[in-house]
């Protein structure tokens, strides 16, 4: 696109030579020495009349010539113009479109960093927390050790029940990395450790059903279930564990916190009959691993 210009200023040119040629060929073809020769065979006035219409012509011929040259030159100074519009449009297009690219390429690699970062300092984060709840950093690195050391534990269980072609229960207690922790602190660490975590310790009635053991005892929703027949209970999976063992039908003594009151109540071994949350142990697990 940007040859166009120069190919029609080099016609251009050619078209001005050819014109300047064609006037000096008349003007040779009508040379002083051509007009004395004929003066000799026409009478003077023909020969001045003569003189003044191809000295008009002439002129004619000029003011053609010069007319067509500005034309032309015109139009190759708005092809010219129209050539750097169209390269500047291209220009500005191309230099958008490089921005463009820096910007996907920049916000690609700022997110790219952002999550790194905040994978290397996911341990300082949570490390932070357990001092913030109460924990010495010797003991926040002591236990954040230990619950690392448990997901191993897990991991390497399940790999075992795996290869062995043993069921394996995601839910038994072997296979829960915070389970192994828990047994590892011992229960009352174990609290203060979800409390850093901003979880729950105990279970929190949000329903009782009619005519179940604990609607006879006399729970209420709002109620938080400590312990059942003196073990710690932390989320419905472990009231659930302790309903199972023993004998069924067997009185245990479950202990609630009722606005900050605590208080007892008997029931018979089995399902209490609520609804409830807990600690959500299984959300503080990691993303995986192998």
């Amino acid at each position: 696109m940007t040859d166009t210009p120069h190919k029609i200023a080099a016609a251009a040119v050619a078209v001005i030579l050819l014109a300047g040629l064609a006037v000096g060929a008349w003007l040779v073809t009508d040379s002083p020495a051509d007009s004395a020769a004929e003066s000799t065979e026409l009478p003077a006035v023909d020969a001045a009349a003569a003189f003044d219409e191809r000295l008009l012509s002439l002129e004619q011929l000029i003011a053609e010539e010069r007319e067509a040259r500005l034309d032309l030159e015109a139009r190759l100074q708005s092809l010219m113009d129209d050539s750097e519009r169209s390269a500047a449009a291209e220009a500005a297009v191309d230099a958008d479109n490089v921005r463009q690219t820096e910007i996907v390429r920049e916000g690609s690699f700022r997110r790219s960093r952002d999550f790194t970062s905040m994978l290397r300092n996911y341990e300082e984060r949570r490390l932070n927390r357990l001092t913030d709840g109460g924990f010495s950093e010797d003991e926040a690195r002591r236990i954040l050790q230990k619950e690392s050391e448990a997901e191993y534990r897990a991991l390497q269980l399940a790999w075992e029940a795996e290869r062995s072609g043993e069921p394996l229960d995601p839910l038994a207690t072997m296979n829960d990395p915070q389970a192994i922790l828990r047994a590892e602190l011992g229960d009352i660490d174990y609290a203060r450790f979800l409390e850093a975590q901003g979880q729950p310790t105990a279970v929190q009635v949000t329903r009782v059903l009619d005519g179940s053991p604990g609607s006879q005892a006399g729970l209420q929703p709002g109620d938080e279930i400590v312990s059942y027949d003196g073990s710690r209970i932390f989320n419905v999976a472990d009231l659930r564990d302790q309903t199972m063992l023993g004998e069924q039908g067997q009185d245990v003594v479950i202990e609630i916190d009722r606005d900050g009151v605590r208080m007892q109540l008997s029931v018979p071994r089995g399902p209490v009959g609520i609804t409830g949350s807990g600690a959500n142990i299984r959300s503080m697990s990691r993303w995986g691993g192998g």
